[in-house]
């Protein structure tokens, strides 16, 4: 039995949980909350030296790291759906992976973190109209610029189907409702996201603030 220690409310917890629903893959689902301190624990710091989430134990293998588990799922017990077995594909699918954790997610968190933290962080203020999210922030409005372009002619990322590189770059759109995101200046994105919002898999993974 696989066992999956993550939280649906962050956005890289989010990934695997919502790979698992869509594959049909059954795992023994471990929370951890994180913003409660929960990752620092040493039982936990012994599987993953990081203190991060999400981590996958498969009997004598431990995984971390979000979009590596990703693969690892649809490799080892999705039959490589929402992958492929043609390389070509595979290295497409696996590029987005790589430039969601190199680029995407890194400039999302810059903008995003003051605001998350109020939501999530116990340590915090509770959310209030003083903390806004500045969708014009030059680390992140290239790179909408540039997902907005690419996805103008297709469905998903890698084309008509949907595949890991959309349960990657969507995970961080998680929180973009509650912090306003601009989705009349990037419709593109907008429509790709409201493909992957209405997955069951999705749906089904949405829990607290982020909850639509």
């Amino acid at each position: 039995m696989l066992t999956l220690y993550s939280t649906p409310l962050s956005a890289n917890g989010r990934k695997p949980l919502a790979v698992c629903r869509h594959l049909g893959i059954e795992a023994d689902i471990k929370l951890v909350d994180v913003y409660k301190g929960q990752g620092r624990t040493p039982a936990y710091l012994s599987i993953n030296p990081w203190g991060k989430i999400p981590t996958l134990v498969d009997g004598d293998f431990t995984l971390w790291e979000s979009n590596a588990i990703l693969q690892y799922l649809s490799e080892a017990y999705g039959g490589y759906r929402l992958s492929s077995e043609d390389p070509k594909r595979r290295a497409d699918i696996s590029r987005w992976l790589f430039w969601e954790s190199s680029h995407w997610q890194p400039a999302f968190i810059a903008v995003l973190a003051p605001f998350v933290g109020q939501l999530l962080l116990s340590s915090q203020p509770a959310p209030s109209a003083s903390v806004e999210v500045s969708w014009d922030d030059e680390r992140l409005k290239p790179l909408l610029k540039f997902l907005d372009q690419h996805l103008r002619e297709r469905s998903f990322i890698c084309g008509d189907e949907i595949t890991l590189a959309d349960f990657s770059v969507g995970a961080m759109m998680t929180y973009v409702r509650p912090a306003g995101f601009p989705f009349s200046l990037y419709a593109s994105i907008g429509a790709w996201y409201a493909r992957i919002e209405s997955t069951e898999a999705w749906r089904e993974t949405a829990a607290g603030p982020w909850k639509y």
